[in-house]
């Protein structure tokens, strides 16, 4: 349902396209699909608008450059329908769109009857909570001696934090020299304990069923990342949207949505 959502969500505002790309594919990939909540009732996709509007232009960017500076590939980290891909087509570059197999199965269904070039798509189907990304991605066609842009947009909050790790580790057995790597990380100030964050989240917010897993401090995610080969570009310089606030050990805490980009 997120998934659906951020798709609807991301067609509401003018995007960029390449020279060879399609400016219409968005809209066209979506048509039919509904935002529908656990109860069975329609979600309301202006919701997410508040949150899609820096964060969207924020990776549409990221692969803008990325085309324009010669890397070659571009890696969707649960992808959805997302429709970068096909905006973003340009000659010699092959984009790698990763997600669930029902999600994965769908898009192929709704690309396969589009009057529009995917010969430079690849879909791959994972569930990032257990699989080995890095050979999902060497079984796909990924050459793993050239530079990528690996992109992962509101995917690890609704990982566990072992998932994250892993998922993090798989992506740097890939990364050659020149990869970049940006997510959406969800952020909550500095001296406060990740699990009580986390477990206050899914108590006041979703009444003990949440799907929000992984909350991190600042710090701790520049050292995950520093685990795993990453280097945070701009470190100082924080690229945010404020995303809920909650009480947590008897004060008011704001959640952030940083956008964090690496190198290898």
């Amino acid at each position: 349902m997120i998934r659906v959502v951020c798709a609807l969500g991301r067609v509401e505002f003018e995007r960029p396209h390449t020279a060879e790309g399609d400016p219409d594919a968005g809209r066209t990939l979506v048509q039919g699909l509904q935002a529908i909540g656990p109860g069975g009732e329609p979600s309301d996709i202006s919701l997410s608008l508040g949150l899609l509007a820096p964060r969207a232009p924020y990776f549409d960017q990221l692969v803008l450059d990325a085309v324009e500076a010669g890397i070659l590939q571009v890696v969707n980290l649960g992808a959805g329908y997302d429709d970068r891909a096909l905006r973003f087509r340009h000659s010699g570059v092959r984009f790698f769109d990763l997600d669930l197999p029902d999600v994965v199965a769908d898009k192929a269904r709704r690309l396969e009857v589009m009057d529009t070039d995917t010969t430079h798509i690849t879909l791959a189907a994972v569930d990032f909570g257990t699989a080995d990304v890095a050979e999902v991605l060497a079984h796909a066609g990924h050459d793993a001696q050239q530079p990528t842009l690996f992109i992962a947009e509101h995917l690890v909050l609704f990982l566990e934090p072992g998932g994250v790790e892993r998922l993090l580790a798989g992506v740097s057995s890939r990364a050659a020299s020149g990869s970049a790597l940006a997510i959406t990380a969800e952020v909550h100030p500095a001296g406060l304990e990740s699990g009580l964050v986390v477990s206050t989240v899914d108590d006041v917010m979703f009444s003990g069923a949440g799907p929000l897993h992984t909350i991190r401090s600042r710090d701790a995610w520049s050292a995950l990342f520093q685990q795993n080969g990453w280097q945070i570009e701009d470190a100082d310089e924080v690229t945010a949207v404020n995303h809920f606030e909650l009480p947590v050990a008897g004060q008011s805490v704001q959640i952030q949505t940083q956008f964090v980009t690496a190198t290898v």
